[in-house]
C-alpha cells in the first residue's frame, strides 16, 4: 500500500528525514512514536505530498512520486495520492460558518461532484459512525475539541480513502477527550482500514498499531511489533525515550 525508497528531506542546509526506506501493506495500523523535533510530522507530510521530497521516491497505492520528476509531474501524482488518502491534523480545520452536516458534505459534492441530497445521506451516515448524528446541525464552535476532531475524521472519510494519515490527533485535546477520539480511530483500525499515526499516546499505539515506527534524528532508528518495542527496545535511543515516557 505504501512504499517509501531512500526518502530525504531538508530545508536548506537543514536534514529532517534522512534516507528512510520502509513498506507498510494493506490494512496494517503503523504508529510513528519519538521525540519532539524527529521527524514524524514531516514524514506523514511526505506521504501524502504536503512537503516535497528533497530525494528519493514515494508509492502510496501504485502512485508514484519520485523526487527526480518535474514539479508539473509529482503534482500530478500528488492530486492522485490525496484521492486515495485521509488526513487529520492536530487542529480541526473545520469551516466555522458551516453546521457540522455541511462540513462533512463539502468534499462529497465539491471532489467527488454528488448531489446535495447523495451528500447529506453519505455525511449523515459517517456521523453516526463517529458518534455524532444528534449534531448534524450544530456549528463547530458548540463543540468540544473532541467532537471536532471527530467531525474531522468523519470528513476525512467522506473521500472514501485507502488510508488515513493521523497527525498527532489528540494532542490538542484536553485529555478527558482523548479517550473519544482514540475510539473511533481504534474501530477503523479493527475495520482494516490502512493507517499511519504520529501520536504521544502510548497506550494507543501499544493497543491499535500492529508496528511501531521509533523515529530520533530524522531516522527510523526501530521498527518493531508494539509488545516487543514497549518490553524490549534494542536501542538506547529507544530505551531512553521509553524510560522518559514511563516517567509520567
Amino acid at each position: 500500500m505504501i512504499q517509501v525508497m531512500d526518502l530525504s528531506k531538508s530545508y536548506d542546509q537543514n536534514e529532517v528525514l534522512k534516507h528512510i526506506s520502509l513498506t507498510i501493506p494493506a490494512h496494517q495500523v503503523v504508529a510513528v512514536i519519538g521525540p519532539s523535533g524527529s521527524g514524524k510530522s514531516t514524514f506523514l507530510r511526505c506521504l501524502n505530498g504536503l512537503e516535497m521530497i528533497t530525494s528519493g521516491a514515494i508509492t502510496v497505492n501504485n502512485h508514484h512520486l519520485n523526487a527526480t520528476e518535474s514539479k508539473k509531474k509529482q503534482q500530478k501524482t500528488i492530486h492522485r495520492v490525496r484521492q486515495d488518502t485521509g488526513m487529520v491534523f492536530q487542529q480541526f480545520n473545520l469551516y466555522p460558518h458551516k453546521t457540522v452536516i455541511e462540513n462533512v458534505m463539502e468534499a462529497i459534492i465539491v471532489v467527488k461532484k454528488q448531489s446535495k441530497e447523495q451528500a447529506k445521506t453519505i455525511a449523515s451516515q459517517l456521523l453516526k459512525r463517529v458518534g455524532l448524528q444528534e449534531k448534524e446541525d450544530v456549528y463547530p464552535s458548540k463543540l468540544s475539541g473532541g467532537q471536532q476532531q471527530r467531525v474531522a475524521i468523519a470528513r476525512a472519510l467522506a473521500m472514501e480513502p485507502k488510508i488515513m494519515l493521523f497527525d498527532e490527533p489528540t494532542s490538542a485535546l484536553d485529555p478527558e477527550l482523548v479517550g473519544e477520539v482514540l475510539k473511533v480511530m481504534k474501530e477503523l483500525a479493527d475495520e482494516g482500514m490502512t493507517m499511519v499515526i504520529v501520536t504521544h499516546e502510548m497506550r494507543f499505539a501499544q493497543d491499535a498499531a500492529d508496528r511501531i515506527l521509533f523515529m530520533a534524528d530524522g531516522q527510523i532508528v526501530e521498527d518493531a511489533e508494539p509488545k516487543k518495542f514497549f518490553s524490549d527496545p534494542s536501542t538506547e535511543r529507544a530505551q531512553k525515550f521509553l524510560a522518559k515516557v514511563n516517567e509520567f
